[in-house]
């Protein structure tokens, strides 16, 4: 059974921040290695601009970097490891090269409030979702808001259907540096039980899980808090996950890629987001 690794990146503060020596650091809990703060994207394609206009970027604290989405003007879903122990959160929307602030689609919203989900755990990564709550809303050009799945689809498992997961994190296990360009990756969601012959009893009915195809496509270091989507029937696209935890034996080990389920918590949402949840 391999262990889990969540994907947080650690931005390193000084008073103009290099991006180009963006690091990652590791620290250990338990059986389960989590990386503080950030993002990337294992294979894939480079994102048009407009493409993913939920897509968040979200510097934690200037020493920090993780991914979101804006299921509401006001309020950005991202996961709860990229918020334990978080004071201020910064949220790019409608950024593209996430280096570049002169971009004319970029909005960067702030808050001092990310709520966790109350029975978060630190050590299996259950429960791994977290709300920040925007100083003020965020809309306009290139921004817009992702679906959240229906009631309907609660018992759904979305085992073979083919999603979609984003960021800016590293394209592999060997590169230290995050992506300056959003990409996307088209993946194929596998049953729960296929992913528990990797990771065991970490797996749970509140995770859902990729096949990283051999490992040569996937998230990595931190994609973390970051949208897998899938498009319905109607071509609006729904978000279904929320990036969390690879193996410990790395991005581009084949192991599958694990995400928290969006629809265990469409309640939690609705009560803590004020988000309208669909029949």
């Amino acid at each position: 059974m391999k262990t889990v690794v969540a994907l947080t990146l650690l931005v390193v503060a000084a008073q103009a921040v290099d991006w180009h020596n963006i690091k990652p650091k590791y620290s250990f809990r338990n059986t389960i290695r989590a990386v503080p703060k950030a993002d990337r994207i294992i294979g894939g394609n480079i994102a048009t601009p407009g493409l993913l206009p939920f897509q968040a970027g979200l510097f934690l604290d200037g020493s920090g970097f993780c991914g979101g989405s804006l299921i509401k003007e006001d309020k950005v879903l991202t996961a709860a490891h990229c918020c334990d122990g978080t004071g201020n959160f910064e949220a790019h929307l409608g950024a593209q090269n996430i280096y570049d602030e002169s971009e004319p689609t970029l909005q960067i919203g702030t808050s001092t409030n990310g709520q966790m989900h109350e029975n978060y755990s630190p050590f299996t990564l259950n429960n791994d979702l977290c709300v920040i709550h925007l100083d003020a809303p965020i809309s306009g050009a290139g921004i817009g808001l992702i679906r959240l799945p229906s009631r309907s689809q609660v018992g759904e498992t979305f085992e073979g259907v083919a999603a979609t997961s984003s960021g800016w994190g590293r394209p592999s296990d060997a590169d230290p540096n995050i992506s300056p360009e959003l990409k996307y990756v088209d993946v194929t969601i596998m049953s729960n039980a296929e992913c528990s012959s990797y990771f065991g009893s970490t797996i749970t009915a509140n995770h859902v899980c990729i096949d990283t195809a051999n490992g040569s496509g996937g998230v990595c270091n931190g994609d973390s808090g970051g949208p897998l989507t899938i498009t319905e029937t109607d071509g609006g696209k729904t978000q279904v996950g929320i990036t969390s935890f690879v193996s410990s034996a790395g991005c581009e080990s084949g192991s599958p890629h694990g995400y928290c389920r969006v629809t265990g918590y469409l309640d939690w949402l609705e009560q803590n987001a004020g988000v309208t949840i669909r029949p």
